[in-house]
Formats: C-alpha cells, structure tokens, sequence
C-alpha cells in the first residue's frame, strides 16, 4: 500500500477501505502513522480478537441482523414468520431443523438446499436491507412449498456460483488470508469449545459461522504473531465508521477500533447492512465526502440516521 501511495505520487495515504480493508487501513496507520491523511475504515474489523473470538463475535452480528429483519417482517403482512418476532425466529429454527433432516428442493439444480446452503442464503440476504423483501419471499417458499431455490440462489451470490457449476476463487482467497493473519486453536477439540460458545451465543448462526473456520486448524502455514491492538500513534485523525446491526462486521468492533487508535473518530450509522458509505445515507455521505476532501472529520460520536 505504501509503494502505491508513493507510485502516485502522494506525500500521505488517502483511502477508504470497508470490512477487511479496514483492517488492511488499520494496519497500515499504525505501520506508517506519519503517511496517513484520510483514512476511513467502514464496517471495522477489531484487530485485538483472536480468530476464534472474531467469528464468534460476527456469528453475534448475524443474530443481531437477524433479530431486525424478523421484527420487519413481523409488522409485514405478506410475512411468512408470523407476526410475533420471537416466534418468528422460532419458526426459522425449525426450517434450519428441517432441511438438516430432509433437504428442501431446489428447481435450479440437482443440488439438494441443506441447513447449511439455507442459513447461507439467509445469511446473505442480511448484508442489505434491500435484500429483505427477497429474504421474505424464499421463506415462504421454503416454508409454505418445502422449495428452497430461492434461498440457494442467495446463497450461490455469496460464494459467487455461476450457473455452471463453477465458483470464483473468493472464498478460497478470503480462506488462504484469514488463516495466516492470527494463530488458530491448534485441534478439534479446542475448536469445538468455540463452537459451542458461538452457538449459546447466537443459536441460528453460531455453529454456521465458527465451524466455517475450521480448514484454518489444520491449515499448512501458521503466524505466531499474536492479534494486539493497532493504535497508530502520531497518525492524523483516522475516520472509522459503524453499522448498529451490521452482520459481518458487529458494530463493537467499530466502537473498539476507534477506541484503539489513538487518533480514531467514531461515526455511527443507526442503520441495517454490512457497511455504511456505500448505502447512500445523506448523513453518512456527506460526512464522509467531507473528511476525504478536507481531512476534517465529524465530531467524534456522530450518529446518522
């Protein structure tokens, strides 16, 4: 990142980075702290966790997610849930149960929906609001007609799954950088405990998201630098910004990370969905556009809505 800032020919970085590029921004303020301009750091990853802490913890941004969509739905009349949200997860529990037991059909393919490809298009649908009035329909598919498709089809966008059966290398990538960025538990035992934390914790998406770390055990190649907070001390003000019930990256990790840098001011979107500059909030745009321009952030604490 620092030969590209130097190769066009910039004194200090500008840069925006969401998710895991948060921590790629993070990394780079606290290596670099005298290179940084403008940072924003959208949908923080909180570098301290270990990796079994980090899935965890999003297996709980998941059940967060979760949570709003089935009080949405529950106000909805074309909500295939009820109109109770509690009983409305309750009845996604089952539907998980069932298609663990006997899969749903699927009219795309051969491929049988399991559990497993149901809680990921699911899973899928939380990233956007704009997603839900599908998320609704491929329940009611699932739950009314035992039909799945519409659910393995989220599902293949996650995973990015052309219709021919072929796959593009994400997940592989994603796999191949988070296995070496932390130490990993080092059996199947001490991986077990983590799940069964996660699922106490969040009992519709803990064992999904834990045990989809589990190559990282027995990956070939293993770091022995041990996860640490990343403070980038001297860096000028680094913009780092939250989604209160964002899935994949849980809005206490925001709150952390800004809290770690020493120069981190928090924005907080009052917002669903992974990100949040992105989504096209007024709040959140302007102030954003702002800090890249002029490298003034908002006040610390700022909350859009």
């Amino acid at each position: 990142m620092d030969v590209l800032r130097a190769a066009v020919g910039d004194d200090k970085l500008t840069y925006y980075g969401a998710s895991y590029g948060t921590y790629l921004g993070a990394s780079y303020a606290d290596q670099f702290p005298g290179k940084v301009r403008a940072l924003v750091l959208d949908g923080a990853v909180d570098p301290k966790l270990s990796s079994t802490e980090t899935l965890i913890e999003q297996a709980k941004g998941f059940e967060t997610a979760l949570r709003a969509f089935a009080a949405d739905c529950a106000e909805r009349p074309d909500c295939p849930l009820g109109t109770d949200p509690d009983a409305a997860l309750d009845r996604l529990t089952d539907l998980q149960r069932r298609a663990d037991a006997e899969p749903l059909a699927n009219t795309r393919d051969s491929r049988p929906v399991t559990e497993s490809w149901a809680a990921m298009g699911v899973a899928t649908a939380l990233y956007a609001k704009e997603y839900w009035p599908i998320l609704r329909q491929a329940l009611t598919q699932a739950i009314r007609k035992n039909d799945g498709t519409l659910l393995i089809a989220l599902a293949d966008q996650m995973v990015e799954r052309e219709r021919n059966g072929t796959y593009s290398n994400q997940t592989d990538a994603n796999m191949a950088v988070n296995c070496v960025d932390k130490p990993n538990p080092p059996d199947l035992a001490t991986y077990r405990k983590a799940v069964d934390e996660a699922e106490k914790a969040a009992p519709r998406f803990g064992e999904f998201v834990v045990w989809g770390g589990l190559p990282c055990v027995y990956w070939p190649a293993q770091t022995k630098q041990q996860p640490r907070p990343l403070t980038a001390k001297g860096a000028a003000p680094i913009l780092v910004i939250g989604t209160l019930r964002d899935p994949a990256t849980p809005y206490s990790w925001a709150k952390n990370l800004a809290g770690e840098l020493s120069s981190g001011v928090l924005l907080t979107l009052d917002g669903d969905g992974h990100t949040a500059y992105l989504q096209g909030n007024a709040c959140i745009t302007a102030a954003t556009d702002r800090y890249l321009l002029t490298a003034q952030p908002p006040k610390d604490g700022t909350v859009c809505r």
